[in-house]
């Protein structure tokens, strides 16, 4: 009898132990981080891409020795900064300005830098030219010639490169960053 009362305990005792197991985890909750959503809205002519607002103009890579004198560039770059939505009875023109860290022997060039903790480039900058060739010094308040706007989408093609600012260039990463401004009229 007790053999029996035992073992129908132990077996009542399994598949207590069995169906506790079996059971479904008791969800769980934590913190998985942030997500930031940023955007504007805006009261204007048109609205920048996406893709344009933040992009990277990549200028490649050139010998110092292709630096002799003052004023000595590499070919120029294209980007462009594409506009979407436009009015063209609101605004007629759109113009850019770039601001930006300006080389201390040149204001009208952008200075450059390293990303990292590596050797920046000294004897050069970087040279922002409109549409029309024309300079476009990195102060924010020079602009580039003014575009004619057309309904719907319009791109604003623009050039940079390296110019140099000394005689002489040493090696070292030559980097910048500059935003832009848009004035639509």
């Amino acid at each position: 009898m007790k053999y029996k009362l035992m073992t129908s305990t132990i077996a009542s005792l399994m598949f207590v132990a069995g169906a506790a197991v079996a059971a479904d985890p008791t969800p769980v909750s934590v913190s998985g981080g942030t997500i930031h959503f940023e955007g504007k809205l805006v009261n204007a002519a048109c609205a920048v891409s996406t893709k344009s607002a933040d992009q990277t103009v990549t200028l490649g890579q050139y010998r110092t020795a292709s630096f002799t004198a003052i004023g000595n560039t590499t070919a120029q770059v294209p980007f462009s900064i594409v506009l979407n939505d436009c009015d063209p009875k609101v605004a007629a023109t759109a113009a850019v300005a770039f601001s930006g860290q300006a080389d201390n022997t040149n204001p009208n060039l952008l200075a450059v830098s390293s990303a990292d903790n590596s050797t920046t480039a000294t004897g050069v900058g970087i040279e922002i030219l409109d549409n029309t060739s024309s300079p476009l010094k990195p102060d924010g308040a020079t602009f580039s010639a003014k575009q004619s706007l057309v309904e719907g989408t319009n791109t604003l093609r623009f050039t940079a490169r390296y110019k140099a600012t000394a005689a002489a260039t040493t090696p070292g990463q030559a980097n910048a960053d500059a935003t832009f401004i848009m004035k639509y009229e």
